[in-house]
């Protein structure tokens, strides 16, 4: 919490009296709150979660990682999250802690079979960008060679708002005309068009 700051205060109470002093002091109260602030966002960056984009390039920088123009700053804090990480033995309880950073507050399903196939089922809704290729390369640092990963990434969407179908009947009628006295029904239209083609009309 970002300190408010008064130099005033802590002048004597009979110099508070005196506006030169005091005015002058509190000019300076804006820079000492600049201080306050960059002190208090020191403190942030020293943590993954509340650091800023600042603190994020810093952890970045640590781990080797390089980070897309499209990445926000959620998609990088949760890259750093599952790289930070990476000492730990490889159990199946450990790649359930490191699915649950990456993936966050979204469900995913994890099954396996290693009955009969070795096989491992994985089943996720990652969103943010950068997302499924990072889960590719924690996937390919912790399984065996011996395991066959299964994954898919689905996401849900929701569509509001109205659709509208347009639909049309078009009616055509041929009108032949001729000089012979009879009326032309419109069964016989094929027949005279014939006519007219042939040159009998």
């Amino acid at each position: 919490m970002i300190r408010e700051v008064k130099l005033a205060s802590y002048l004597p109470p009979y110099m508070q009296e005196y506006q030169d002093p005091t005015k002058a002091l509190s000019a300076e109260d804006p820079e000492f709150t600049m201080v306050w602030r960059a002190a208090e966002q020191a403190f942030y960056n020293r943590f993954i979660l509340t650091a800023d984009e600042y603190g994020i390039a810093r952890y970045e920088k640590m781990l080797g990682i390089f980070p897309e123009e499209e990445d926000t700053l959620g998609s990088r804090r949760k890259r750093v999250q599952s790289r930070w990480y990476d000492t730990v033995s490889y159990t199946y309880k450990i790649l359930l802690q490191k699915l649950s950073v990456l993936c966050g507050d979204k469900d995913f399903t994890l099954t396996h079979n290693f009955s009969e196939g070795y096989t491992l089922y994985l089943k996720t809704g990652l969103e943010l960008y950068g997302q499924v290729d990072e889960l590719e390369k924690m996937l390919d640092g912790i399984l065996p060679c011996n395991l066959v990963t299964e994954t898919v990434n689905d996401i849900e969407g929701a569509a509001r708002g109205r659709f509208f179908l347009h639909g049309g009947v078009a009616f055509g009628r041929d009108i032949c005309i001729t000089s012979e006295p009879y009326a032309i029904e419109m069964d016989d239209v094929e027949r005279v068009k014939e006519e007219i083609r042939d040159g009998r009309v």
